[in-house]
């Protein structure tokens, strides 16, 4: 999840880094300013009066990360105490409560950067691998990914990664992702890492806040990064932490089966407009997500547990119909995974997992009804 800023690294990191995301009509930053080397931090105590929009443009394209990102929980910081009419659900209003705790100025100027930072090193860390601010869910992790490994049979294929907020109180890994993305001297880049530990100092939101770790996304790089925080706050809405971490993954695998998949599913594109392809495409992940979460050899929940999960996720809202990050409204997506998991009670003979290929043709001929709203 980003905020409004999904569309500057869409900028920063054009050529080979795309995202997908909510927020169509948030500006572009200019990837050509150069850092003020003005505007320092003097100590915490002092107004503190970083250039964030030049700190942000020189976070600018790695090499080393190509391909398509998906992220899949956008919203607006300045919108998230006052939830739209698309969205007033247990979820915003537990995410509007951690907002309201204890945000500050800082919070507001500066959380762009912050939640920018923490996405970029996530395609960096090299550190072994832990769930949970404690590791706490490192054992479930560990079990759910060979499960989806071999349901779908690809073993080995996919990299998953934890997001912390620790990261943004760790002088090195902030350093790095300057040194890595915005290609600074190592001078530079500890320079701009002490500025952002001061701040930490002086901010009651940075880096506490559970949406400095808000992400959940996939990259056609065979990587999947599910940040704490989005975790927590799902948890906090009524959703069993479990089930909340199950119904990511599985959804962000489906969108790694469609990296493998899409020449031959879509040659000529899911469709012939943006938003209507983004739209068929996360659907299908839904589809293809429930699938999975309630077969007999998959996660085995019952209906009701995958329900609430998605219920959850879904009424977030998307009723930007004409985005070209447009999801699907919520009752399309929660239709989706109904079908989802219809396909898995139906399959014969019991337990039979069906091939991606078999999946996707199912999908796609139900996909009139699910849009809408027909009977299956």
């Amino acid at each position: 999840m980003k905020l409004k800023f999904q569309k500057l690294i869409a900028t920063s990191l054009s050529a080979a880094f795309f995202l997908t995301a909510c927020n169509p009509d948030e500006d572009f930053l200019d990837p050509t300013n150069d850092l003020s080397s003005q505007n320092r931090i003097a100590n915490s105590e002092s107004i503190i009066d970083v250039n964030q929009s030049d700190l942000l443009a020189r976070l600018s394209l790695n090499p080393n990360i190509e391909g398509l990102v998906i992220d899949e929980f956008p919203i607006d910081l300045a919108s998230a105490v006052e939830p739209s009419e698309c969205a007033p659900t247990a979820f915003n209003d537990v995410i509007s409560q951690s907002v309201s705790s204890n945000i500050d100025q800082l919070g507001q100027d500066f959380y762009d950067l912050y939640t920018t930072i923490n996405q970029l090193y996530t395609f960096i860390d090299e550190d072994p691998q832990y769930f949970g601010a404690n590791g706490e869910y490192n054992n479930f992790i560990k079990q759910r990914v060979k499960n989806l490994e071999k349901f779908w049979d690809m073993k080995g294929e996919i990299t998953v990664r934890g997001q912390h907020n620790s990261t943004l109180n760790d002088r090195d890994k902030i350093a790095l992702v300057y040194i890595n993305f915005a290609g600074l001297s190592e001078e530079d880049a500890y320079a701009n890492a002490d500025d952002l530990l001061a701040i930490n100092e002086a901010s009651t939101f940075l880096p506490e806040s559970p949406l400095m770790s808000f992400d959940g996304f996939a990259t056609s790089g065979d990587l999947i990064v599910i940040g704490d925080g989005l975790v927590e706050l799902a948890s906090a809405a009524g959703v069993e932490d479990k089930v909340v971490w199950s119904g990511i993954m599985a959804h962000e695998w489906a969108h790694q089966i469609q990296f493998d998949h899409f020449s031959l599913w879509y040659p000529n594109g899911a469709a012939d407009n943006e938003p209507e392809a983004t739209r068929t495409t996360e659907l299908e992940a839904d589809f293809i997500a429930a699938y999975y979460l309630t077969h007999k050899k998959g996660a085995t929940y019952n209906w009701k547990r995958v329900e609430d999960f998605f219920e959850l996720f879904f009424n977030i809202g998307d009723c930007s119909f004409t985005s070209p990050g447009h999801h699907g409204t919520p009752v399309q997506r929660l239709r989706a995974a109904e079908a989802g998991f219809q396909l898995a009670q139906d399959t014969f003979p019991k337990g039979h997992v069906l091939d991606v290929n078999e999946v996707h043709e199912i999908f796609l001929n139900q996909l009139d009804g699910i849009v809408s709203g027909d009977s299956l």
